[in-house]
């Protein structure tokens, strides 16, 4: 037995059939705008101008950010010559930490020759450098930094100016810079002013 369909009754619709040519809110498909940041699944994070200012962990975090903002179907514009000047500032301070494990292994090397007023590295038995220093009236005064001509290109200067405080403050001594190499030190390292006498 089949049931044949009721002929549609002039001047009424049934309640859940609507006319096709009206739309309400729940007919309209969202399409996204592909250059806004929400479409992209990530937000663009603010570069800044001066990445030697903002730390590596900062720096790390920031490249992961904006790999994720490249890694969509439509990533923002500039975003890649962000990430590209990121990963290459990672890259120059990883190439000069990779230099400065080179010359840590001569840090161990330091001593305080007090005959001959003076901090001595050395390195296979063999003096690298050596910062001449008075003592007097618990004041030392770093007066002169020497580094052998075949070691000039490793930056000791810096690493014989570091030991040189770290043993003045180990000592309980005040230590005056007169040395060019020592206030150079100073100025690159701020944190290490703290050890200055002031006046």
């Amino acid at each position: 037995m089949s049931v044949a369909p009721l002929p549609p009754t002039s001047g009424s619709r049934p309640a859940d059939r609507r006319a096709p040519d009206t739309l309400s809110d729940a007919d309209l498909v969202p399409f996204a705008d592909p250059d806004a940041p929400a479409a992209s699944g990530a937000e663009t994070p603010d570069v800044p101008r001066d990445l030697s200012a903002v730390s590596t962990r900062e720096l790390r975090i920031l490249c992961n950010e904006l790999y994720q903002a490249l890694d969509t179907a439509y990533p923002p514009y500039g975003v890649l010559d962000d990430y590209e000047a990121v990963v290459q500032a990672i890259t120059d301070r990883e190439s000069r930490a990779a230099e400065r494990s080179e010359t840590e292994q001569l840090r161990e090397k330091f001593r305080d020759n007090q005959a001959a007023s003076r901090f001595e590295l050395f390195h296979d038995g063999v003096m690298v450098g050596y910062v001449k220093y008075d003592l007097r009236a618990g004041r030392l005064r770093l007066l002169q930094t020497v580094v052998g001509s075949a070691y000039l290109r490793l930056g000791l200067e810096s690493v014989l100016v570091r030991k040189s405080l770290l043993n003045a403050h180990r000592r309980r001594l005040a230590p005056v810079p007169y040395c060019e190499h020592a206030q150079a030190f100073l100025v690159e390292n701020p944190h290490f002013r703290a050890l200055i006498p002031v006046g």
